[in-house]
């Protein structure tokens, strides 16, 4: 058996070796721990195979420091290894295929291959559950999570939607006919795997602002078949109509929009329209609309300031990315609260609060107003929420 010592500063050792590392190979000989007084002789003793360090920021100067003592007294360091960095096992691959449960292997290779693949070309291609997609190489988070993943970008908010909905509005997938809208499209992962997964009997009206996104978004619902059931509009919403410069992240291309932030970039400028005339240009009525999904990047009171008469018509399920500092920022807060407060939207439940505690807290919608508080995790305090109409 190999032989490992567990150099750990950050505490997650013990966890870490559960989940990857494969039975019956290694044995550990040691863990050390901050406040060990002999962790330079038990690495320097080198009756070893393999050194295994778990790192956070505090640490890192302390190890590079002892690394670079070990290079200077000609000791080898080919087989410490820094647990939590990928770059560290492809330096070494025969610790990577001896150490590491085969899945944990293949989704280092596979990020590997992503960041070969990105050196060389525009566009990347990837599969998920039998769905295709292609997106800008650059995008750090949802072409690279479905690449390395192989698996829907949100598809655990996605069910978690769709189970709120039947359970708080009843919504029917079996009736033909019905519209899944999808504000903020991006390139499409969320409308296709809704469509192809969830709710096949229903269509797409699907509202991008960003030219190239909604390029990709074209291309990804013909790649799924998809396309003779969307209707794609290629603008922004909001309350009215203007022509407003949108906001570019080349690392997280869904991360675009319309309020400028230190990760943006302006480029053109786009047009912005209300949800109900573009539903109304389209000839879909209000009591078509089965589902309503908004990630618009802060934007999220102006789309529905521009969609009143839809969700005053309509007893229709929304979700939606929630940053009350931005909304707040920007002074819209407390008007949309109102709003919702006054068509019937007078509760919400946290989405990543359910998703991690399993339980369904029902908050009032007044509770958007409250300031963040630094005491409690963030998590609980953004993310998205699922608006309950009527309760």
């Amino acid at each position: 058996m190999l032989k490992l010592v567990l150099w750990d500063y950050t505490g997650n050792s013990a966890n870490w070796t559960k989940k990857f590392l494969r039975p019956n190979v290694a044995e550990i000989v040691r863990t050390l721990k901050p406040d060990d007084p002999d962790q330079a002789e038990v690495i320097l003793r080198g009756d070893w195979d393999y050194v295994l360090i778990f790192a956070d920021d505090n640490s890192q100067e302390i190890f590079d420091e002892m690394l670079s003592t070990m290079r200077a007294m000609n000791f080898s360091t080919d087989n410490v290894i820094f647990a939590m960095s990928i770059a560290s096992w492809i330096e070494n691959p025969v610790a990577l295929y001896s150490l590491l449960e085969p899945s944990t292997t293949e989704i280092i290779y596979r990020r590997l291959n992503f960041e070969n693949h990105r050196q060389w070309h525009h566009y990347v291609a990837c599969s998920a559950e039998d769905l295709h997609y292609v997106g800008t190489s650059k995008d750090e988070f949802v072409i690279k999570s479905t690449y390395i993943k192989r698996e829907n970008h949100t598809l655990d908010e996605m069910k978690t939607f769709h189970a709120l909905a039947k359970k708080y509005y009843g919504t029917d997938d079996n009736a033909r006919g019905g519209w899944f809208l999808d504000l903020g499209a991006n390139i499409g992962t969320t409308g296709i795997y809704f469509l192809k997964k969830i709710a096949p009997n229903l269509k797409l009206f699907a509202v991008e602002p960003d030219a190239e996104n909604f390029k990709l978004l074209r291309v990804n619902l013909i790649l799924n078949d998809l396309e003779s059931r969307a209707t794609l509009i290629n603008c922004g919403l909001g309350d009215k109509f203007e022509m407003l410069a949108i906001q570019r992240n080349l690392e997280n291309p869904g991360g675009n929009g319309f309020i400028p932030s230190e990760y943006n970039t302006p480029a053109e400028k786009v047009q912005i329209a209300p949800l109900d005339y573009l539903l109304a240009e389209n000839k879909i009525a209000p009591e078509e609309v089965k589902y309503i999904w908004i990630d618009t990047e802060g934007f999220e009171p102006k789309v529905l300031f521009g969609a009143k008469n839809l969700l005053t018509k309509n007893n229709v399920p929304v979700f939606m990315e929630c940053t009350t500092w931005t909304w707040r920022k920007i002074g819209l807060l407390e008007k949309m609260v109102d709003m919702l407060s006054e068509i019937g939207y007078k509760n919400f439940i946290s989405v990543q609060e359910f998703l991690l505690t399993g339980k369904e807290k029902i908050y009032p919608i007044e509770n958007l107003l409250a300031e963040l508080n630094p005491a409690k995790p963030l998590i609980y305090q953004m993310g998205d929420i699922f608006l309950i109409k009527n309760l």
